[in-house]
């Protein structure tokens, strides 16, 4: 007979994360649309592609994101704005 209860088989590498109050996720939200007026205002589709342009916004949207949140709104971004080049760019 195995001492594990069922409470303590977690599949690997499994994390628990916190949960995110209402305030925290307003919060986060606003920090992610700083950044992104940011990257409006000088005109920079890629977040990755910033350099120091915004950088401190960047920064503060991962310190009020959880990790994953922020990395998915970088790409999120990438992946909106080429969308939107793309229509542009269509032939008539």
């Amino acid at each position: 007979m195995s001492d594990s209860t069922p409470s303590d088989s977690k599949p690997a590498g499994s994390q628990t994360h916190p949960v995110f109050t209402r305030a925290q996720r307003k919060a986060c939200h606003a920090k992610r649309d700083a950044f992104f007026e940011c990257l409006d205002a000088n005109n920079i589709a890629d977040p990755d592609k910033a350099g120091e342009t915004c950088k401190d916004l960047r920064r503060i949207m991962y310190e009020k994101c959880p990790f994953v949140w922020a990395n998915y709104f970088d790409k999120l971004r990438a992946n909106q704005k080429l969308k939107e080049q793309m229509y542009v760019d269509r032939p008539e």
